[in-house]
């Protein structure tokens, strides 16, 4: 269960800053520190796995390029632990690579942040997630939720198509469960944020949506680019045809 509290209306939480450049390690931490988290630094993917190994924190604002063992190995092995696989985990990569995000969301990651990255934005994500740790309860009345071939297990993160097998990430559960809670109804990228994430109006980056939208259809799609399961509606946004 994540450690969190609430103090005097503040969130205080623990959180595991991974990043071998100093300075923007000192720049995050500074940055959360002044918003009431505790911060802790490790400065390499081996130093992380170690901290793990020792204590639990609330969540990992991770970087995903460093040498020896990066943050999509560290992210792979939190959630292959199940005693820290409910920890959120938040990305930070560098603008000039975008293909390293839709890995991270991949490995597990449930958000991420670009360098240089904006003082008020990171804490409000941070708070988000904290907010809903420790990786959500779906409060599905059974166990399945099903939509033409899609079946979605609502309490592990695996779905059916047509009784093939998938593996899901968590946040890949979360997003797929709320769509299909809504099958038959348009969902805009702005009510995901909201709801999924649990983000501030205007605080989510709708490029989140659109990777894992990516990464999910990836997984359960006969033909990606031509999607039948999670739909496109112009103007509207994603829709789980009943």
């Amino acid at each position: 269960m994540s450690g969190y509290r609430n103090n005097g209306g503040k969130m205080v939480g623990r959180i595991l800053v991974v990043d071998d450049e100093l300075q923007v390690a000192r720049s995050i931490s500074r940055v959360l520190e002044d918003a009431g988290f505790e911060v802790e630094n490790a400065s390499s993917g081996e130093d992380a796995l170690a901290h793990l190994s020792r204590e639990r924190p609330d969540l990992v604002v991770l970087d995903i390029i460093m040498p020896g063992i990066d943050g999509i190995e560290v992210c792979r092995r939190i959630r292959a632990d199940p005693f820290l696989a409910r920890i959120p985990v938040l990305f930070l990569t560098a603008k000039s690579r975008p293909q390293d995000i839709a890995a991270g969301l991949d490995a597990g990651g449930d958000d991420y942040c670009t360098k240089p990255f904006e003082v008020v934005e990171l804490p409000a994500r941070v708070r988000a997630l904290l907010r809903r740790a420790p990786g959500g309860t779906l409060d599905a009345a059974s166990e399945y939720l099903s939509a033409g071939p899609l079946r979605l297990h609502t309490t592990r993160p695996e779905a059916e198509v047509n009784g093939r097998e998938i593996q899901l990430t968590d946040m890949e559960q979360r997003l797929l469960h709320y769509l299909m809670m809504h099958h038959g109804q348009p969902v805009s990228t702005e009510q995901l944020l909201e709801d999924v994430w649990e983000y501030p109006t205007g605080v989510g980056n709708p490029k989140l949506v659109h990777v894992h939208m990516v990464n999910l259809r990836a997984k359960l799609e006969d033909d990606p680019d031509n999607p039948s399961l999670i739909r496109n509606i112009r103007g509207r946004g994603y829709l789980v045809a009943n």
